[in-house]
């Protein structure tokens, strides 16, 4: 979608009027959802809401709702969709607390919602941290399916850990940071540890009822199988409760990983299965345990799954849900996205679904970072030739030179140059 710089509407100036006087700060209006990431500063308010109108309404319905947060606000700069008023973008200076901040606010809607985002972090790094912060808002364009979701941070049933969840989706389990899910995307498992015993370990255990140690065996030799093991191990429990036992089909790839401190191996798994007649899809991460002394090592695995046709559509949504976890073992999910990236279908898949959002994220970069630079390229059609003149003039500079040539010469807008 193009867009262009414009001037707001008078309704909108008079909102920011009103948040230019001070009142207290650092109150998170209703809501909305104020997000940080550990490996930048500043920080993401995000709401999404139904509703049918277009990008300017919704931005002037939220300046009046942030007024609690932002103690003071002033406009920089926007730029906004015209012909469709689907995407609005604010270049504002505000305080946060006792600090001061920039930052970019962005209003976009589309069938039934709107989404408004506003990521802020001191002017000294807010260039730096702005794609990172946009990104944590899980904010872009195009087609990716994480959007137009209503997500909420869920806490586990016993306490033990937090995740972020889609309307639909429901715990099923939750034990000491082990949980599982299950919703309209498919099924998510995660944490889940046991304790194996080598087969050698197994022979020597006791005889009872004339049968031999009936927990789960599996030399710890590679993960595949290992998820062999636990599978056959899973589906005997299964039969014995009439549940539908599950079929492993084919793995599709296999992608190391270095293993966590205290474990020796580990890998994700990318395969298919079948059950209840149904084929699916799942990609789980599998880690490997140190052999004891007495025979037995930890098996830790976490996964997601869905039917395989509509898998492609789901993985992202999956993988959102997965990443978002928090409990001790969150370094472990810190590794999903790396992981994806080297699968080659499912990374294939991941790709497309998020390369729109990526783009869409550059140009609201690409935007901030020419509004604050001050400057715009102005390109001469005929020779080639670019020039760098005062953002503030650009297209009055280029209506006079074009008056004698018209067409010759035009802005060339720095979001452009990131496509």
């Amino acid at each position: 979608m193009r867009t262009h710089a414009c001037g707001l509407s008078l309704s909108v100036f008079v909102y920011l009027l009103v948040l230019a006087h001070p009142v207290p700060a650092q109150q998170i209006p209703p809501g909305y959802d104020l997000r940080t990431d550990h490996r930048v500063s500043g920080a993401v308010l995000v709401n999404s809401r139904p509703g049918s109108g277009g990008a300017t309404l919704l931005m002037r319905q939220s300046l009046g709702e942030v007024r609690p947060f932002f103690g003071q606000m002033r406009l920089l700069g926007a730029f906004a969709d015209k012909k469709y008023d689907q995407r609005l973008e604010l270049l504002f200076a505000a305080t946060a607390g006792h600090s001061t901040v920039q930052g970019l606010g962005i209003a976009t809607t589309e069938p039934g919602r709107g989404t408004v985002v506003y990521a802020f972090d001191s002017p000294q790094t807010i260039t730096q941290t702005l794609p990172v912060l946009l990104a944590l808002a899980g904010h872009g364009g195009g087609q990716d399916p994480t959007r137009g979701l209503n997500w909420q941070v869920q806490y586990f049933p016993d306490g033990s850990g937090q995740m972020e969840l889609p309307d639909g989706w429901q715990f099923t389990f939750a034990n000491k940071g082990m949980v599982s899910a299950k919703g309209p995307q498919g099924q998510i498992e995660r944490g889940v540890r046991s304790l194996v015993y080598t087969r050698a370990a197994a022979a020597q255990m006791p005889r009872i009822g004339g049968m031999g140690y009936q927990g789960l065996v599996c030399d710890p030799t590679d993960p595949v199988t290992a998820l062999q093991a636990l599978t056959a191990y899973s589906n005997a429990f299964a039969q014995a409760r009439g549940i539908s036992p599950s079929n492993l089909l084919r793995v599709v790839e296999v992608v190391s990983t270095p293993p966590v401190p205290g474990y020796a191996q580990a890998a994700f798994v990318d395969y298919e299965y079948e059950t209840g007649g149904a084929r699916h899809r799942a990609i789980q991460y599998i880690l490997l345990g140190n052999t004891n002394m007495d025979g037995t090592w930890v098996l830790y695995t976490t996964y997601v799954a869905s039917r395989s046709d509509a898998f492609a559509q789901n993985l992202p949504v999956l993988v959102r849900i997965w990443g978002s976890a928090r409990t001790s073992q969150h370094v472990i999910h810190e590794r999903i996205e790396d992981a994806m990236r080297n699968f080659r279908e499912a990374g294939e898949i991941w790709q497309r679904a998020t390369q729109n959002r990526e783009r869409s994220l550059e140009r609201s970069h690409a935007n901030w970072t020419e509004a604050m630079r001050g400057t715009r390229t102005i390109l001469d059609t005929r020779t080639g030739d670019r020039a760098d003149v005062d953002l503030g003039y650009a297209s009055d500079i280029v209506r006079k030179l074009n008056e004698g040539e018209p067409g010759r010469y035009r802005e060339v807008p720095l979001r452009e140059l990131v496509r």
